[in-house]
This record gives structure tokens, sequence and C-alpha cells, in this order.
């Protein structure tokens, strides 16, 4: 049978207004145009849908068939028309993120509050197997948005700045080294140095080790660390020193017998980036919320204050360059966080 959807809403239409006049107004049609419709879906069905009785119309026993039929379909399809609508519109939907660093999540549960307070039917995953090799999760489909500070070469990614930090030593207040200003390459020479995990295969060598290697420095030691609670205890108890980034470190530093001193300035600043394959509005909406965050922006504030911040943002956003190249000028580093670093797994919100 070749029955389309506008025979469905034709059917529920004269059997909710009663008459073909009724019907066909509310249809936007002439009622010969409708009554064209009606014969035209009797005779594909070879049943007589409406029994007449002058301008009355009554549903025969298969017509009644037919409209529980429409009904359901009717009911689907405008479900299907609202989930669509709502996923263009970045309602509904999934987001997995991930970072490439293992420890470094404390700003995350702030963002997620902010976001789910606007868009609470978006399921968000922190993707953490995603950690070691972001980017090519995110070339497999398996990511969203990652955010990391290695760049590779490919013209499906989007690199987006969020943010620049720098590297700070970290030091027990007991350790000789705690007394200098600045802290420079050579002074882990005889050192016992912590720093944390890294795949050497993702080719992507950290820049401290890059540069104990170019200067020939040989630390007494070198112990690599997963999680920075671990290496914090340990600079702590005075066991070694550590390189740790500057909005890393920072909430550690209080009631603790540690100091982080700022590196030499030849380690250059790192820059983050948000990097993404595709751009779905539940995906730009997070990174405009990414970006709200850096910059500094309150996002405790609640209705309305929360929409007008987020509409004076994506305003600014509109009125500034749209694409910013990677060595542009980046937002400023994190705010400082509070609480202790956590170890995600793969969770969802």
């Amino acid at each position: 049978m070749n029955i389309a959807i506008h025979h469905f809403r034709l059917i529920d239409t004269i059997s909710k207004e009663g008459t073909l006049t009724k019907a066909a107004a509310t249809l936007h049609l002439t009622q010969s145009a409708l009554s064209h419709q009606l014969k035209e879906l009797e005779r594909e069905l070879g049943i007589d849908v409406f029994n007449r009785n002058g301008k009355k119309l009554h549903l025969s026993d298969q017509g009644y068939r037919f409209l529980r039929s429409a009904e359901k379909i009717l009911a689907e399809i405008k479900s299907l028309e609202e989930d669509i609508n709502n996923y263009k519109h970045g309602k509904t939907g999934k987001l997995s993120i991930s970072m490439q660093c293992y420890t470094a999540y404390h700003w995350l549960p702030g963002i997620i509050k902010y976001y789910k307070s606007r868009w609470p039917d978006i399921n968000i995953q922190i993707l953490s197997d995603a950690t070691r090799r972001p980017l090519e999760y995110l070339m497999n489909g398996d990511l969203d948005i990652g955010i990391v500070r290695t760049q590779m070469v490919n013209t499906k990614i989007r690199y987006e700045p969020i943010f620049e930090d720098r590297l700070t030593a970290v030091i027990s207040k007991d350790h000789p080294l705690s007394q200098k200003d600045e802290i420079e390459i050579s002074d882990f020479q005889g050192q016992e140095l912590i720093l944390p995990l890294y795949d050497p295969s993702y080719q992507d060598t950290p820049v401290i080790e890059a540069l104990i290697e170019a200067q020939q420095v040989k630390p007494k030691t070198l112990h690599r660390i997963h999680y920075t609670d671990a290496t914090i205890e340990m600079v702590n108890a005075n066991l070694g020193i550590s390189v740790i980034a500057d909005w890393i470190v920072e909430p550690y530093l209080k009631n603790r017998n540690i100091v982080a001193k700022p590196m030499h300035h030849s380690v250059a600043k790192r820059a983050w980036f948000a990097a993404t394959c595709k751009q779905t509005p539940a995906i730009t909406n997070f990174l405009e919320c990414l970006k709200m965050y850096f910059a500094g922006e309150d996002m405790s504030v609640y209705e309305p204050e929360k929409q007008f911040i987020m509409q004076e943002h994506l305003t600014k956003k509109q009125l500034d360059t749209p694409v910013m190249p990677a060595a542009a000028t980046l937002f400023t580093r994190p705010a400082a966080a509070h609480g202790h670093n956590q170890d995600f797994k793969n969770y969802q919100y």
C-alpha cells in the first residue's frame, strides 16, 4: 500500500473535527482537495474509511483500525521531530571529554554544574581512557572534546586556544633550593626528581625532560609517579622535588611544607587547546563554558544573571576575530581551584 504521512494526518483530523469543512480549515486545504485526498486513500486501501450520513462522517470498523495506527504513528513522528529539534539546538545528546593530564580535573565539576543547569539533558562523560592519546580517540570518533597541549597536524581537527600555564618547581621548604627565587634546569643536577608518567610512543616528550636531555643534566634519580597527590606528599616529606603546572599545584600549597618556585624564563609557557573534529550545538555550548571559566567569568550565578552573562560572552565573541591562530594571545590561566584533585575514571553526568 502506498500510504503517506499526510493520509494519517487526514484521517486523524477528520475524526477529531467531525466534518470535512472543519477538517479542511484545520489542515489549510480546500474542501475539494481534502475530499480528493480521502477518496485517493480509500481507493488505495480498497475500503471505506468513513460511512457518510449527510455531512456527518462516521468511522467504519476498518476506519477505526486505521485511526488507531494513525494516532500511534503521528505521536511517534511528533516525538521524533522534538528529539531532532532538541538535538539541533544542543538540548539533548551526549558529550565525551578528556584532558591530556591525569589529575588536573579539579576545575571540571564547576563547569559541568553550570553546563547542566542550562542543558540538563546532555549526558556528559569524562573519558579518562583517552588521556594518553586524546587526539587518536578524537579522530576515531570516540571523543568529542580533548583538552590538549599536543597538536597533530590534521585538517579534520580544529584547535581553539583555551588557556596558558607555567611550570613551577615544587620543593619542600626544608630543601636548600627553596631559598632560590627562580629554579633553572641545571638545579636538577644530582637531585631526586619526581615527574609524571608519559607515553614515549606518543612522540610528546615533556618539556622538562627535553631540556634536561638538551642541557645534559643528570638527576640522581628520576622517579615517575602517576598521581599528583602522591607526588605532592613525596615532596612534602622532602623525598624529592617536582615540576608541576602553576594551576595544578596551587590548591596544594596551603597547610603543607612546600613552596612553588617559578622556573627560569627559558621554560616557556604552555598553551592548552580544545580539540574537536565536529561542531554540534552541545560541543559549541561546552566550549563557550570552558572559555568563560578560564577567562575568569563568574559561573556561580543564577537566572536571569546567568543568561545575561552567557549572552554577553557570545556577543563579545561575535565581535572578536572568528578564529584565532595558535600563536595568538590566549585566555588567562585557570582561576585558582579549591580542594584536592581527584582521579577521574570514566564518569557520566
